[in-house]
């Protein structure tokens, strides 16, 4: 019998591609509305060779939503053993296809992704009552180009990367190099869009999360924060992707009111002022300050 997994497409891809690629069925529905269709054929690309069919429908009305499910298993998917994941679509998706679930007897499945790890919590039918059944916490199941594939249609572009001084680069290039092996992936110097570029992205597991680097006088300033301000709006890489400013100064009493905006905009600021232009390296005290700070960003331990 085929496995066909009903998903609910939102903004946000991820907590739909981690189920699909944890347990991949023979068939995905992804059920969208015309806002988050581009989310939906950018999941399909993701989830080859997977079967996937992409099923728009209403973003509100229930009757609507229930109608189309409803054709659409009995006419595709007639004989299949179903499950749903209602993580992601409007309130209203999710109300129409837990009733199409319960119709079924069908399990369902939510996946709570906004925190530092990627739970997923397993439900089923008992005489048309739920039942908790249990939670697992998901490996790794992606990488770094499939996150931003999740995002960005075009990704990866063909763009030219902005000139950087020496001094830039080389900040950029030790803070790799002391995350390689406390992260599971990391990248330098990611083109997302136009001249919209991130200094380095960073993986743990299934979190991602995205560094801008800044020495000199724009360590002082507030370029960084716009930067990682408008790289995770909804149209980029979404509110889910972690915020993290490296800069190599200390932030005194007069940048108070950047600890504040950090602060207020979810960024994780870190201060490396071991390195500088007359020694080009961060101590090792700052290597450990950097990675016990990522590491807390993106796992909370």
């Amino acid at each position: 019998m085929r496995k066909v997994t009903v998903s609910l497409i939102g903004e946000q891809p991820i907590p739909n591609l981690l189920p699909l690629r944890h347990q991949p069925p023979d068939v995905a529905v992804l059920v969208h509305t015309g806002r988050t269709e581009n989310v939906a054929r950018r999941l399909q690309r993701l989830l080859q060779p997977i079967e996937v069919h992409l099923l728009p429908t209403d973003p509100y009305d229930v009757q609507r939503i229930q109608e189309d499910l409803s054709n659409f298993l009995a006419q595709r998917a007639a004989g299949a053993e179903f499950e749903f994941n209602l993580t992601g679509g409007t309130k209203t998706m999710m109300v129409a296809a837990y009733e199409i679930a319960r119709k079924y007897n069908a399990p369902f499945l939510y996946l709570q992704s906004e925190g530092k790890r990627s739970i997923l919590y397993r439900y089923r039918f008992d005489n048309g009552e739920p039942r908790y059944e249990g939670k697992e916490s998901l490996p790794s199941v992606i990488t770094i180009d499939d996150y931003l594939k999740a995002h960005l249609d075009n990704y990866p572009i063909d763009a030219p990367k902005r000139l950087k001084d020496d001094l830039g680069k080389a900040f950029e290039e030790e803070i790799a190099r002391a995350l390689e092996r406390t992260v599971d992936e990391v990248k330098v110097g990611i083109p997302l869009a136009g001249a919209l570029e991130v200094d380095l992205v960073v993986r743990k597991e299934n979190q991602v999360g995205v560094i801008q680097a800044k020495t000199g006088k724009k360590a002082g300033s507030k370029e960084g924060l716009d930067q990682l301000n408008s790289v995770c709006e909804q149209r980029y890489l979404g509110t889910y992707t972690h915020k993290i400013l490296v800069v190599n100064q200390k932030w005194d009493q007069t940048r108070s009111n950047l600890r504040e905006l950090a602060q207020a905009w979810r960024i994780t600021v870190i201060e490396l002022p071991s390195f500088n232009e007359q020694h080009p390296h961060l101590s090792e005290e700052d290597r450990q300050r950097l990675r016990q700070e990522v590491l807390r960003v993106l796992t909370g331990s």
